[in-house]
């Protein structure tokens, strides 16, 4: 199985990274070379559009909870948007990313943008 990224920049400092395959110990370092990346360039707003991920390891959520730490301490935040059901699951089991905080899909995150969020 594979991971698959493609990063969109819908401002400067906002960046989109769509996910399609699966996070595992195997796949992660590519999303977590990505997201370091993107960081280190002074993203003020990283979304993980998660629409096309199906398996989400510990090692993917170790990945994403240390930029989530990595992104509030430079004054940044971290969403994810187009969460499947299952992958919402395994997220509400370790309480990050609850589903009120996700966008549902590309308006709600270009509406979030426009208000000067992001």
């Amino acid at each position: 199985m594979i991971l698959a990224l493609a990063t969109s920049s819908p401002t400067p400092t906002a960046h989109v990274v769509h996910m399609d395959g699966v996070l595992t110990a195997v796949t992660y370092p590519a999303l977590e070379k990505e997201l370091q990346r993107l960081i280190g360039e002074g993203a003020k707003l990283i979304v993980l559009d998660v629409k096309g991920l199906t398996f989400l390891a510990s090692t993917g959520i170790r990945v994403l909870l240390q930029t989530l730490k990595a992104m509030r301490a430079h004054g940044g935040e971290l969403r994810l948007m187009q969460v499947p059901a299952q992958i919402q699951d395994v997220l509400d089991l370790v309480q990050l990313f609850p589903a009120d905080t996700n966008f549902a899909n590309a308006a709600d995150l270009e509406r979030f943008v426009k208000a000067g969020r992001g």
